[in-house]
């Protein structure tokens, strides 16, 4: 069963075993696996300089083991967006308040990918990050994100801002989106990924209440 657990500064010494291999997946992913030579670690752990004490993680977990994950930002605060590729903001002013949120480092392990697969960890992970900035009182969601996102995003039924046309950047074509943010957002992933439950889980401190 997959469950998806929300990990912040409160709660994330409850999760240091999970993060390790939710940091190291991002590595074999993203540097291994996607060629991002920049951001190659001696420590094979990926991380930069917006996993702050700010930052929330999604960590999609199969029987205690991370299965996917996600990172979410306030768009108030520094984002990948912001700091580095404010450049691609080209049809709207750039994001810089709470109810923006920025998502990245969205990932599913190898072992649990599947194109169309029923009940999948993307599903799961799209449903939960949609169900999280809901609760969270957000307004839209995305940010910097690779183009083959898009026809992802459309499948599920989000209606999306693009803010630029997608350009060549480390190797990837890559844009500027957002996600617009509605209860009916939510019941289309829902639809369309079969997760209907709520697979968000607050452990140990749970800090607000999610929309089911």
């Amino acid at each position: 069963m997959i469950e998806v657990h929300v990990v912040t500064a409160e709660n994330s010494l409850a999760y240091a075993a999970e993060l390790e291999s939710y940091h190291r997946w991002r590595h074999l992913i993203y540097v291994e696996e996607r060629g991002r030579a920049e951001l190659r670690k001696p420590d094979g752990l990926e991380r930069d300089q917006f996993d702050t004490p700010q930052a929330i993680h999604l960590l999609a977990l199969e029987n205690g083991r991370v299965a996917g994950g996600s990172r979410l930002m306030r768009a108030s605060r520094p984002t990948i967006l912001s700091e580095i590729f404010p450049h691609l903001v080209e049809r709207s002013e750039l994001p810089r308040d709470d109810a923006t949120l920025d998502w990245t480092r969205m990932f599913v392990v190898p072992s649990h990918r599947g194109a169309g697969k029923p009940r999948s960890v993307r599903g799961a992970l799209f449903t939960s990050v949609m169900q999280y900035a809901l609760s969270a009182n957000a307004r839209r969601l995305g940010g910097v994100m690779e183009a083959f996102r898009l026809s992802q995003f459309a499948a599920v039924g989000w209606r999306m801002q693009i803010l630029c046309l997608p350009r060549p950047i480390a190797g990837a074509m890559v844009l500027a989106a957002f996600v617009a943010m509605d209860d009916e957002a939510l019941r289309s992933v829902r639809a369309s990924t079969g997760w209907a439950e709520s697979l968000l889980r607050y452990e140990p401190d749970r800090r607000q209440e999610v929309r089911t």
